[in-house]
């Protein structure tokens, strides 16, 4: 699910920004969850980091959505944010605050659809895709990018993650299938790597958040590999 706040001081036009993700959710059946708040100040006292895109009006009493952008940027390096404006000049500001795009006032769909689908490029290559880990206390969900590496263990997988270590059922073929266009790779037969967590290679050693693991000699030069394309790919 993408949550989505939409900073917006006229209400016809967030329900206008509404209509519009209603019509691209069921076009490409996706689930977003939308907030929305009347001026900036109101947004600012959320916990913004609960939200992947943030629409941001840029005329608005009170305070701006450029001037809330800054503020939003000391706290928050990683929503992505879309101005949207009458006036496109307000674009060459949006490089200061790191805004991904702008979108132009009155928003027609077709235009519309091109800066959402930019946008949730940006939400996925940040955060991945999100997990269910099917273990013993019921589905636990994680984001791919939260996941150090994988390990078999007996005839179970531990998802050692930034916060805490999952046990689940199922194989590490399979979780390599499904992980293989969000950066992962094997370093020998029972270890997954997340390859944005690699902190340095030694040998035969690679570094994983702090961890140790083995790379075995048939998969060093493939391992290599993997992750100079990774990073040439722009990684992390």
């Amino acid at each position: 699910m993408i949550h989505i706040a939409i900073v917006e001081d006229v209400k016809a036009e967030a329900d206008l920004l509404q209509g519009c993700l209603e019509q691209y959710r069921q076009d490409n059946r996706i689930v977003f969850q939308l907030h929305f708040f009347p001026d900036a100040d109101t947004f600012l006292q959320t916990d913004t980091h609960t939200f992947d895109i943030v629409f941001m009006d840029v005329d608005m009493p009170s305070r701006n959505g450029i001037e809330a952008s800054r503020v939003l940027r000391e706290t928050n390096k990683t929503i992505v944010l879309l101005f949207v404006t009458n006036l496109a000049q307000y674009a060459i500001a949006g490089y200061e605050v790191d805004a991904l795009d702008y979108i132009l006032k009155p928003i027609n769909y077709y235009s519309f659809k091109l800066k959402i689908q930019k946008a949730l490029e940006a939400v996925h290559h940040l955060h991945g895709i999100m997990l269910t880990i099917s273990g013993e206390h019921g589905p636990q969900y994680v984001r791919s990018t939260d996941v150090l590496y994988i390990e078999v263990q007996n005839h179970s997988l531990i998802y050692h993650t930034q916060y805490s270590d999952l046990t689940a059922t199922g194989t590490l073929k399979r979780v390599e299938n499904q992980l293989a266009e969000e950066g992962f790779f094997r370093c020998n037969y029972c270890y997954l790597v997340n390859l944005r967590h690699v902190d340095f290679l030694d040998g035969n050693t690679v570094m994983v958040g702090g961890h140790p693991l083995q790379i075995s000699r048939n998969r060093r030069k493939d391992f290599l590999q993997q992750m100079t394309g990774f990073y040439g790919k722009g990684g992390r």
